[in-house]
């Protein structure tokens, strides 16, 4: 095995462990995209490394070298901008013959970033390189009020006042008394989970929320 299949397998395990560490906390998959590599015939690795940060660091923060000629950096790019690392690059640069290669390896949380590894990866390289790059896709503002596109807002019981939920765009709820729960939304079908599970159903207005067992209204 080269040296240079070494180094970047170990940055691919280090980059999913990173990754990862964001993924077990909520649904989501990791892309993953790696293979850009150019080979630039006269230059230096002082040249190389210059730019390799400055790439990173036009995407992603806290650009490092943790080792000499390879870079690394994350970002909390997610769609609430939460501090969350939701992708990853690195930009690899070694000696070759009079001048150097360099390669590039992404990944990217999904959902919570709305571009592929592929286009961070692709940017990444324009960058470096000086060419045209292409805007990423930038995350859409959540939906607000009474929506059948999400559960967030605060919900309360229909028959007992002192009861009520608030409920997050990452599928979370808290109650009045700090007790925690989830929710799960798939067209107007909801699995809610608090003090077990119950099967409801999310009005056509997206304000009413009712079955097993329950019964609220969304405050908007």
């Amino acid at each position: 095995m080269t040296a240079l299949v070494r180094r970047a397998r170990r940055f691919a395990i280090f980059l999913v462990s990173v990754l990862f560490l964001t993924v077990s906390m909520a649904p989501a998959a990791v892309d993953f995209a790696t293979g850009i590599r150019h080979v630039v015939a006269s230059g230096t690795l002082d040249d190389c490394n210059a730019k390799a940060k400055a790439a990173l660091e036009a995407y992603l923060e806290n650009a490092n070298e943790p080792t000499p000629g390879e870079w690394i950096a994350t970002g909390p790019v997610g769609p609430n901008m939460s501090p969350d690392i939701t992708s990853a690059g690195t930009i690899h640069c070694y000696a070759h013959a009079g001048g150097y290669i360099v390669s590039f390896s992404c990944m990217v949380e999904a959902p919570n970033n709305p571009y592929s590894a592929r286009a961070l990866c692709e940017d990444l390289a324009a960058n470096f390189e000086g060419t045209p790059q292409t805007p990423l896709a930038t995350p859409t503002p959540p939906p607000s009020g009474c929506t059948t596109a999400t559960l967030a807002g605060t919900w309360r019981s229909d028959s007992d006042n002192t009861l009520t939920l608030k409920m997050d765009q990452s599928g979370e709820l808290t109650d009045s008394e700090d007790v925690v729960g989830s929710w799960t939304l798939s067209g107007n079908a909801v699995k809610l989970t608090y003090y077990g599970y119950h099967n409801m159903t999310l009005s056509a207005d997206g304000k009413h929320l009712s079955g097993g067992g329950y019964s609220f209204t969304r405050e908007c």
